[in-house]
């Protein structure tokens, strides 16, 4: 990995690159969605540039996979400087150093992977259903239920997964009658999970079938940090990888509108 990060060239020692290790791994960890409710084959390697796709059907009164397309990765980047003054305060002084531009550039990458995951789920969405009322009790549960009713109806099993944004979650989150959470009660027909998603426009849910037969993430290259040289006395690096969204079944997913 060394050779192609050129991380032997940057002037920072063993520990500073575990700290930007840790700090990308952290913040990813936290940020991403799509990983959390769709499957991850890989990582392959970075020299891996497509992806076969496998369609289904019937043959014969038997189910068989059906001649592949292929589908390229993409190449999602990042970048962040850490200047030398700060790398010297860091040396000099106890006050370490401040990551959080590597935080903030990895933000900006997650942000990308998730567009490209969760709003592809979106443009490829095979069903739509009523978002209805989530501002009053039973609202959020009766829509969820009917857009699961609409996923089973064309074969897809749980498990399911919802997407929301963080304020129609807000909403849901708001409201309880005779003890009773709505929040329980949507989470117990959403086996996959419950998440928030920035990005959602505020008047749209997603919700997916999240077996890995439906749909799944295929990783050439994981999120990893290159050194690409100085700039004068500062540091430039690039956080960095290749992906590809696999929908299988566009019938698993339904947005709610």
């Amino acid at each position: 990995m060394s050779d192609y990060l050129m991380r032997d060239g940057a002037p920072i020692s063993e520990e500073t690159w575990s700290k930007i290790d840790g700090m990308v791994v952290a913040v990813a960890k936290k940020t991403l969605v799509g990983r959390k409710f769709l499957e991850v084959v890989g990582p392959l390697g970075w020299g891996v540039q497509v992806a076969p796709t496998f369609g289904f059907d019937q043959e014969d009164g038997a189910w068989a996979a059906q001649k592949p397309t292929y589908i390229q990765l993409q190449e999602l980047v990042s970048e962040f400087s850490l200047k030398a003054q700060h790398l010297a305060i860091a040396d000099q002084t106890p006050h370490g150093l401040d990551l959080g531009a590597v935080a903030q550039a990895t933000i900006d990458l997650t942000g990308e992977e998730d567009e490209l995951v969760v709003g592809g789920l979106m443009k490829a969405a095979k069903h739509a259903s009523d978002l209805g009322d989530w501002t009053t009790i039973g609202g959020p549960f009766a829509a969820v239920s009917q857009a699961i009713a609409k996923l089973m109806q064309a074969g897809i099993d749980e498990p399911y997964a919802l997407v929301l944004t963080p304020k129609k979650y807000a909403e849901l989150a708001s409201l309880m009658q005779h003890g009773r959470r709505e929040m329980a009660m949507v989470e117990s027909v959403v086996e996959a999970g419950l998440f928030q998603y920035p990005e959602l426009p505020d008047d749209k849910a997603l919700l997916v079938g999240a077996s890995a037969w439906n749909a799944d993430i295929v990783l050439g290259q994981d999120i990893a940090t290159a050194y690409l040289g100085n700039e004068g006395l500062d540091h430039r690096f690039r956080i960095f990888e290749t992906l590809a969204l696999r929908i299988k079944r566009p019938e698993a997913i339904c947005v709610l509108a």
